[in-house]
């Protein structure tokens, strides 16, 4: 158990250094975008493309962390209404139990994605599509692996009483 833990551990700071990484480069992208237009009066095209393909990335890797902390928007009436812990906690694992069932069922359909758009290339930038749609199942990957540490983590809270 203790070497999962580190295994999560070294994920999760995968996670936070990519998310981090891709923001930064969104703001000095969009830095670059604002001087460009407002100083030399000369919009650079690539710019807004390359931001907008981290931000798939970070819209991706960023929904790993998310479900690390169970923070994803949920309809959680049946929680709120359920006093006891145990059945509080048998309706969170079947409700992420139906992300993961979701996830695994896209994941096919991801791939072939990648397939089909690795002819198509960016408007204004020299590569592929399949390299901005790969974010899709490196993102369910790390989705899928945030649920193997978060569902057990968080099902115990609510079997404790402790959420």
């Amino acid at each position: 158990m203790k070497y999962w833990a580190k295994i999560d551990r070294c994920i999760e700071t995968i996670q936070t250094c990519i998310c981090l990484v891709l923001f930064t480069a969104i703001l000095g992208l969009g830095s670059v975008q604002i001087f460009s237009r407002y100083v030399t009066s000369f919009s650079a095209p690539w710019t807004e493309e390359l931001m907008r393909f981290c931000m798939i990335w970070l819209a991706l890797v960023g929904s790993a962390l998310t479900i690390r902390v169970d923070g994803h928007v949920a309809v959680d009436i049946l929680l709120t209404f359920t006093k006891s812990g145990k059945r509080k906690a048998i309706l969170f694992t079947v409700a992420r139990l139906i992300c993961v069932v979701f996830l695994l069922v896209f994941f096919p359909f991801s791939i072939q994605l990648i397939i089909r758009s690795s002819v198509s290339r960016a408007a204004s930038l020299p590569i592929p599509y399949a390299y901005v749609y790969t974010a899709v199942p490196v993102g369910i990957v790390m989705m899928l692996l945030s649920y193997i540490s978060a569902i057990p983590k968080f099902a115990k809270q609510y079997l404790e009483g402790e959420k």
